[in-house]
C-alpha cells in the first residue's frame, strides 16, 4: 500500500510513503478527517484492520500505525487464520469539533463474527477505537457484507448508513448520543429490493437525500425518500446499446 502526492510544479505524482509489505492483501482503504489530524483506515484479507495517522499534514512520509484489530463487538474475540474476499469501508462524512471521528465496516469473510457491520468510533479519553454498535439484526449476523455507505447528514437528528449484503440493501437510523455504555441507538428502517444479484457499489448524494446502487446486472438504480419517510425507487439507469 502506497500513497501518492501531486508535485504542483513538475505536475507529477511522486511517491511519498510506502507502507510495509505484508503477505495479506488490501482488500480496502479510506481516508478520513479528524479535528486533529488526517487518518487512513485499511481493512485486509487476513480480517486485520489499521488505522493509520498522520499528525502534520506536510509531512506525508510520516504517517504512524495508531490501533489494530480485528470486526468484533467482543474485544476479547480474536480469530486466526481467516480469509476474506471483501470488505468495505465507509467514514463519517462529516463531524464537528465536538464530536468524535467514526466510520463502518463490514466483511465478507468465512468468520461470521467478522462480517456484520460495525460502527468504530475513537475515543479520545482512552486514545483507542471503540465498536459502538452493530448494523444486524440477530438474524442477520454475519451475512457477507458486499458494501457500504454513509449518508451525509445536513441537519438530520440521526446518522444513516445503507449496508449491502448476499440478502438485501438495509437502510439503518444510527443515533448521535451514545448511552452510559457507549453505544449508539440503531433502528432498521427499511429494506429495498436487491438488484437480483450481488451489490458492487453504493453512492449517496452531496444531501444525503438520493442513494444510487450498482450491481451484477448492470444497472443503477436511484432510490428517494418522499415527504411521507417511505423509501422508493426512484428511476432506473440503464446501459446504452
Amino acid at each position: 500500500m502506497s500513497i501518492y502526492s501531486l508535485d504542483s510544479e513538475l505536475l507529477n505524482w511522486k511517491l511519498c510513503k510506502c507502507f510495509d509489505k505484508i503477505s495479506s492483501q488490501v482488500l480496502d482503504v479510506q481516508f478520513g478527517v479528524s479535528h486533529t489530524n488526517l487518518k487512513l483506515v485499511a481493512a485486509y484479507s487476513d480480517g486485520l484492520v489499521k488505522v493509520f495517522e498522520l499528525l502534520d499534514p506536510f509531512e506525508l512520509k510520516n504517517w504512524q500505525l495508531q490501533a489494530e484489530f480485528q470486526n468484533v463487538i467482543e474485544s476479547v474475540s480474536k480469530f486466526g487464520n481467516v480469509s476474506c474476499r471483501s470488505a468495505s469501508i465507509a467514514w463519517n462524512p462529516f463531524k464537528g469539533e465536538i464530536q468524535q471521528s467514526s466510520f463502518v465496516l463490514g466483511f465478507d469473510s468465512d468468520v461470521p463474527q467478522l462480517n456484520s457491520s460495525k460502527v468504530w468510533e475513537f475515543d479520545e479519553d482512552h486514545q483507542r477505537w471503540l465498536p459502538v454498535e452493530e448494523l444486524a439484526l440477530p438474524t442477520d449476523k454475519g451475512d457477507p457484507v458486499s458494501t457500504v455507505a454513509w449518508a451525509p447528514n445536513i441537519g438530520r437528528p440521526y446518522e444513516l448508513i445503507a449496508i449491502a449484503t448476499c440478502k438485501e440493501i438495509a437502510l439503518w437510523h444510527v443515533g448521535s448520543n451514545p448511552d452510559p455504555d457507549g453505544r449508539l441507538s440503531v433502528e432498521k428502517v427499511v429494506t429495498l429490493s436487491t438488484h437480483d444479484s450481488e451489490v458492487w457499489q453504493m453512492e449517496w448524494d452531496m444531501s444525503g437525500m438520493t442513494l444510487a446502487t450498482t450491481g451484477s446486472d448492470g444497472v443503477v438504480r436511484l432510490w428517494q425518500c418522499n415527504l411521507n419517510g417511505v423509501w422508493h425507487e426512484q428511476s432506473i439507469l440503464e446501459p446504452t446499446s
